[in-house]
């Protein structure tokens, strides 16, 4: 069977005191609600509003990165490190415990973490959160410096998230995040901002205190963000502002109309009025096109007074200067003619015509001598010929000045013609004087033209500027009352412009914000009951000997309420009582507990891990016993790493047989921090395994069956491990790998899994082993399998069996990258 086949479990039925989804999520809020969506029964268009809206919010509340693990932490130069000190995890889900006395560096290395994703310790009450405090290492101050090395889901390899100093101050910090195959950016561009507010994966013995000494309201949000109330919140806060502006957009329409049309009532002496009123009251929807010629000054499509108006107030009658000027050109040619009437320049030039007509006659007769006009002989000879074209030349000097006066009267008298024009649209109180205007262009005499069209056009001109005033005020009058609507109008218009536009989507937004509410609420309800079964559920593994009941978990009050809190209900041996006035210290601390570990582990989160610093003060024995089982639970889904120095933590998880990876801190002169890694499930086995192998005298059976059940033990959980990693590099999803390996109830398909991806392949498994690995590892597996059969292994060499089968997990928790 391959991961995808393998049965989903059913998000309402977990198992243990806290499930792989504390509240019930096997999706995401965004996922589950986009799954909702598409089963719905509403328009595409309803649908595509919800979408815009869930996707705007999901891009600001959510991480574009797939669930990310803490593969090690590298810390130089900060709190209680000095020089490099390094601790390397297993990217995986597990509980590694990091133990050390107080003051070996524990909590530097935790803090380092924190302040490596976010840059500041706001978790610290009564500080800046950029303060820092003294932050950097007495005696290694130079260059401090925090490296993340992050496994990031379906990705082949880590990325490295960096911050360090500029300055002495803590908030100088910069930080920069390199994923492979997609460069370096700051680590705001990572995109966990929101994430790390909802999903906080820090918890220290202060955060446990204030998640019940806090605000009520904070206790409040801290426990809403995980029921998806933000997202969905935000998403339907977002189309109600846009639904409350298109409604009332439209209610403003409708409550303005009455009073405008009164209005345009008190105006119907104007056109413009009477057809505004009429679009504005049109049936069905108004005419917003003619409301908007009205608006913008085009006049209305009938021809009434207001049109009349209009073209006096338009009219323009002859220029006088221009005619004025053409007249008085005009009028000094004809006096320049008249000047030269009867002078010698006149008769020279009647005298050179006279000439010119005998010159042409002699070249029309080049033999005839006889005189044309008085019939004289041997007149017109080659002397004569001569003498008049020399005659001729000088006559015509001296009548130039008649040619010139007389081309003058012809052009004057042109552009007077010119001059006189009759436009479209004369209005009727001006026909008259504009005919004897247009008439002197059938006068040809310059004379009679100088008189007639001096008298025409300032007749004219008057009239046309008596009808243009009286038509400008008249229409300034009008255009004083329709001055002071046309702005409502043109509000109004806009308005329901907008209103008739958005009509459709105004009922899209009601049924899409009707939906998401009714959505929100089931939803709201059904993960507060996960989150308070999970709560009650951790709380019952930390109470262990407590009479003290959690009988309820839940929210009073809303978002945006300004009275909002977590309710917490108890029981002491049946009486019902607030949960915080009759629990212990102890109590308190196993109950913020117990409301913290399932906001962290939600299906939103992008954090794959879990950072818990000194979770067991004020607990007694029993309840650190309860918190190991928690805590192991909760580690086959997350990775979860505590940072403790109470050795009871650690022996609790030995004395339950609860695997666990445990690394000892210790802290040398000159702040010099070390971590060793000193037990995890591989190295217990094997350990143990070793322990038989170098005790003497042990029964027969003890080699024969307990060892290579031991050595069974380490190899299946380095398979364990290579599945995890193998799967998380290609992508696979985390609730898929955990069921088939819930499901690979033999030694044969867990191995099948990690080497193939494939429970169903185990068939196979033998022969990848000795491809990988060499035949030897097949033999090994061999004698640990028959371990648990009646007859046992036989096992010349226990020192020797148990180095090769630790030599043989080594490897295989190295897994190759393929398919």
């Amino acid at each position: 069977m391959t991961v995808t086949e393998q049965p989903q479990q059913n998000a309402d039925e977990p198992t243990g005191p806290l499930a792989q989804n504390p509240v019930g999520q096997t999706l995401s809020l965004a996922g589950l609600v986009r799954a909702r969506l598409g089963e719905a029964s509403l328009p595409e268009p309803v649908k595509a509003l919800v979408r815009e809206a869930l996707g705007e919010n999901e891009a600001r509340g959510t991480s574009p990165l797939a669930r990310v693990y803490l593969d090690s932490v590298a810390v130089n130069g900060f709190r209680g490190i000095g020089p490099r000190a390094r601790l390397a995890l297993s990217p995986r889900p597990g509980v590694n415990l990091v133990v050390g006395r107080n003051g070996s560096g524990k909590s530097s290395l935790a803090d380092a973490i924190e302040v490596g994703f976010t840059g500041t310790r706001a978790h610290r009450p009564g500080q800046d959160a950029t303060g820092g405090g003294h932050w950097a290492n007495l005696h290694n101050a130079e260059n401090p410096k925090i490296e993340l090395k992050l496994a990031i889901e379906g990705d082949t390899g880590p990325s490295t998230l960096t911050r360090a100093w500029t300055s002495e101050e803590f908030g100088s910090s910069e930080a920069s995040f390199r994923r492979p195959g997609h460069g370096t950016v700051p680590v705001a561009d990572a995109g966990w901002g929101t994430a790390l507010a909802d999903h906080r994966p820090f918890l220290s013995y202060t955060d446990l205190d204030l998640m019940l000494t806090g605000k009520p309201s904070q206790r409040y949000d801290a426990i809403a963000t995980i029921l998806g109330t933000e997202l969905l919140s935000s998403a339907i806060s977002g189309l109600s502002a846009r639904e409350k502006a298109l409604a009332g957009t439209a209610k403003e329409t409708r409550d303005a109309l009455p009073g405008l049309k009164e209005a345009l009532y008190a105006l119907e002496d104007d056109d413009r009025a009477v057809q505004a009123l009429l679009a504005v009251d049109t049936p069905g929807a108004p005419d917003l096109d003619v409301i908007d010629a009205l608006v913008v000054g085009l006049p209305p499509a009938d021809a009434g007074r207001l049109a009349e108006l209009r073209i006096e107030a338009g009219v323009k009658g002859p220029d006088l200067v221009e005619v004025g000027q053409a007249v008085e050109r005009l009028r000094k040619a004809v006096a320049d003619v008249e000047d030269l009437r009867g002078t010698d320049a006149e008769n020279a030039q009647l005298r050179a015509d006279l000439l010119e007509r005998a010159l042409a006659h002699a070249d029309r007769h080049p033999d005839g001598d006889v005189c044309p006009a008085c019939g004289t002989e041997r007149a017109l000879g080659r002397e004569w010929y001569e003498r008049a074209s020399r005659q001729v030349a000088e006559l015509r000097r001296e009548a130039k000045t008649a040619h010139d006066a007389h081309a003058a009267l012809e052009a004057g008298t042109r552009h007077l013609h010119h001059l006189v024009e009759r436009p479209a649209g004369i209005p009727d109180s001006l026909a008259e004087p504009w005919a004897r205007w247009v008439d002197c262009r059938k006068i040809t005499d310059p004379g009679e033209l100088v008189r007639a069209a001096e008298e025409a056009a300032t007749v004219l001109a008057d009239a046309c500027e008596t009808v243009r005033r009286h038509a400008a005020r008249e229409l300034e009058t009008r255009d004083e009352r329709w001055r002071a609507l046309v702005t409502r109008l043109a509000a109004w218009a806009d308005k329901a412009r907008r209103t008739e536009r958005d009509k459709l989507l105004l009922a899209d937004l009601r049924k899409a914000v009707k939906w998401l509410k009714e959505l929100a609420a089931e939803l709201r309800d059904q993960r507060m009951k996960h989150f308070t079964d999970a709560t009650q559920g951790i709380w019952e593994c930390l109470r262990q000997e407590s009479n003290v009941d959690l009988t309820d978990v839940g929210l009073k009050g809303s978002e945006k309420a300004s009275v909002r809190k977590l309710v917490m209900a108890a029981s002491v041996d049946g009486q019902d009582a607030p949960a915080l006035d009759v629990m212990s210290q102890g109590e308190l601390h196993s109950l913020a507990l117990s409301l913290f570990l399932p906001r962290a582990t939600t299906a939103d989160s992008p954090f794959g891990f879990l950072l818990i610093d000194d979770p067991v003060q004020s607990m007694d024995p029993t309840k650190v016993h309860g918190l190991a089982q928690v805590l192991h639970e909760m580690g086959r889904h997350r990775q979860i790493v505590v940072f403790t120095h109470d050795p009871r933590l650690q022996k609790a998880f030995t004395d339950q047989e609860l695997p666990a990876a445990v690394f000892q801190v210790t802290r040398g002169e000159g702040s010099r921090v070390k971590v060793a890694c000193i037990d995890d499930p591989v190295a217990q086995a094997i350990g143990d395994a070793r322990a038989i192998a170098a005790t003497r005298g042990l029964p027969s059976g003890t080699y024969s069956h307990v060892l290579p059940g031991l050595c069974r033990i380490a190899l299946e959980n380095a398979f364990l491990e290579a599945a995890w990693i193998r799967h998380h590099r290609t992508g696979g999803s985390e609730h898929d790998l955990q069921v088939a390996i819930d499901s690979a109830e033999r030694f044969q398909e867990v191995a099948a899994f990690a080497l193939f991806g494939d429970v169903s392949r185990s068939s196979d498994v033998k022969e990848e082993v000795r491809r990988r690995y060499g035949s030897p590892a097949c033999s090994l597996i061999q004698q640990c399998q028959k371990g648990a059969h009646p007859h046992g292994a036989s096992i010349p060499d226990p020192h020797r069996f148990v180095t090769e089968v630790e030599n043989l997990a080594q490897k295989i928790r190295k897994p190759e990258v393929t398919a």
